[in-house]
């Protein structure tokens, strides 16, 4: 270059190195990158402490449903924890509970509750037998009546639960002067009609009915 600062004939002059976007810089986008991920875990931990466990519960349950509904309950060795049920199932104390929507035979209700890891429901006291009969009440429309299968049967002339419970007479919840034609009707249901939550009553097991099945929570 010449002293007066003008490029010598036939030397191309410096060029100038131009910065586009100097803002997607590889620093600027890990800042950025961090400061999202400490605004989820914060999220995460605001959610816990107003309530809501989908943060935690969605890293502790490692099981097939893809989403869960979680209850807060207490547990005599843990204290405080949430109680957990695959969406679309009730929880009530230490269970989950399925009421379906379609019908099937009793045989198949028993499969199909043991095909999603659960069994017919197997009621064991009254506070239980209450929230089923309060659930079950309100799927009655108009005068349309909704049976629902529990796991109990007729085996060789003696009642069985379906998870080998002993079947204890005064822990029953029979509709007075029920059961009854105990050589065709087998299989018991809660039967809606009844205003009273004393509304077990045995079918033949091939009749078509709604289904109740039962599995535990799971604990977080």
């Amino acid at each position: 270059m010449s002293p007066t600062g003008k490029s010598s004939p036939g030397t191309a002059a410096p060029t100038e190195e131009r910065k586009l976007c100097p803002w997607l810089s590889p620093w600027v986008i890990l800042v950025c990158a961090l400061v999202l991920k400490a605004c989820v875990i914060y999220g995460c931990m605001v959610t816990l402490l107003m309530g809501n466990p989908s943060c935690e519960v969605h890293k502790a349950l490692s099981q097939g449903s893809a989403e869960w509904h979680c209850v807060v309950g207490r547990d005599e060795g843990k204290g405080r924890v949430w109680r957990c049920c695959p969406l679309g199932w009730e929880p009530f104390q230490t269970s989950c509970y399925y009421f379906s929507k379609d019908i099937m035979n009793w045989g198949n209700s028993k499969r199909n509750c043991t095909g999603m890891g659960s069994h017919l429901v197997v009621i064991n006291t009254g506070t239980e037998q209450d929230f089923i009969s309060n659930y079950v009440k309100r799927t009655v429309i108009g005068i349309r009546v909704e049976n629902y299968y529990i796991g109990l049967a007729l085996e060789k002339g003696q009642w069985h639960w379906v998870d080998l419970t002993p079947y204890n007479k005064t822990a029953v919840f029979w509709i007075p002067g029920e059961p009854n034609i105990l050589s065709v009707e087998k299989c018991v249901a809660v039967d809606t009609s009844q205003k009273e939550n004393r509304n077990w009553n045995n079918f033949p097991c091939i009749s078509p009915f709604h289904r109740i099945c039962e599995t535990a929570a799971t604990n977080i």
